[in-house]
């Protein structure tokens, strides 16, 4: 009844206006934009009624096309959009509300710092597999190959000086020949000898071998003597001021003493070192930087034969030989 009654109000005009005269083109030109408009409000206004009165219903007006909601229809806003579909890997709690869990599992037990596998939110795990191969390729090196060393006392002075820092190779003795004369070395002592090492301090002595296993040693007159054959050894600070009666070294050690003879806590005080406890040879300093280059080499004995001029005496003419 209402759409009726409302009818002639919005698309009938009064009886009146027929008997009008008919005015010039350019008015009625100007008057179609108002009739357009006005026909517009009424067909809105017809459709807001029907769905008042139950007659039609918003589904119905979408599928018709006229684009207009239950709850827009005054403003002729175009429908809401439809929620988000949820993300791949979450789950809805029973609100209805995405868990940020990121588990999958909704019983909570993930936690705000970290990812779904347990790392901390700063902290991957390719960092840590970085991380762990990186120190098992330095220790690796350290243990097999080479390790660097620093000098903490005079005891090897002038050929080392207190700081300076060195590498100690441990492929010869392993792979090429055994210890040497004339070898610097780094080993750890016999037990009882010096303080007890720790995690952080492994107590490490560094010496030069003067006498292999089968050798005689004795200091004399301010001399080493080896095999009955007196040294002269270029690299020592000062002379012995000591005696030490000779002794034989035994198998499977070696003599080690230090280039400052008077200030070296070496075998002439405990006695020769076993080889098993040589870590490796000393072959380069590189601090300080004046000092850069490897150690000079003094295995070849015959160098460290002592000389008419070493001695400061004049070498004995050699016998004739026996007649007869």
């Amino acid at each position: 009844m209402q759409l009726l009654a409302t009818a002639p109000l919005c698309g009938l005009q009064p009886f009146g206006a027929a008997q009008q005269p008919r005015e010039p083109a350019r008015r009625i030109q100007a008057a179609a934009p108002r009739s357009a408009q006005a026909g517009g409000r009424c067909r809105r206004a017809l459709q807001v009624q029907a769905i008042q009165s139950g007659k039609g219903s918003t589904r119905q007006q979408a599928d018709d096309g006229s684009g207009i909601t239950a709850a827009g229809a005054g403003a002729g806003l175009p429908p809401p959009p439809a929620s988000a579909p949820s993300l791949v890997g979450e789950d809805a709690n029973a609100n209805g509300v995405p868990s940020s869990s990121g588990s999958g599992s909704g019983n909570g037990s993930g936690s705000g710092d970290g990812g779904g596998d347990g790392w901390p939110a700063w902290l991957s795990k390719s960092d840590v597999e970085t991380v762990a191969i990186a120190v098992a390729v330095s220790y690796g090196i350290r243990l097999l190959i080479a390790e660097p060393r620093f000098i903490p006392s005079l005891s090897m002075f002038p050929t080392f000086d207190v700081g300076d820092r060195l590498v100690a190779e441990k492929l010869t003795y392993r792979f090429s020949r055994a210890p040497s004369t004339g070898d610097v070395v780094i080993f750890r002592p016999a037990k009882g000898v010096g303080r007890e090492g720790s995690f952080l301090d492994d107590n490490v002595f560094i010496k030069r071998i003067v006498a292999v296993e089968g050798d005689t040693v004795e200091v004399k007159g301010g001399r080493l003597i080896v095999n009955s054959q007196p040294r002269n050894e270029p690299y020592i600070f000062e002379t012995p001021k000591y005696e030490l009666p000779e002794l034989v070294v035994p198998p499977g050690h070696v003599f080690v003493m230090g280039d400052n003879r008077n200030n070296s806590y070496d075998s002439h005080i405990w006695g020769p070192l076993p080889v098993e406890n040589i870590i490796g040879r000393a072959c380069w300093k590189y601090w300080p930087v004046n000092k850069w280059g490897g150690l000079e080499d003094w295995t070849d004995v015959s160098r460290l034969a002592l000389t008419a001029d070493a001695s400061g005496a004049a070498a004995l003419p050699a016998a004739p030989p026996l007649k007869g």
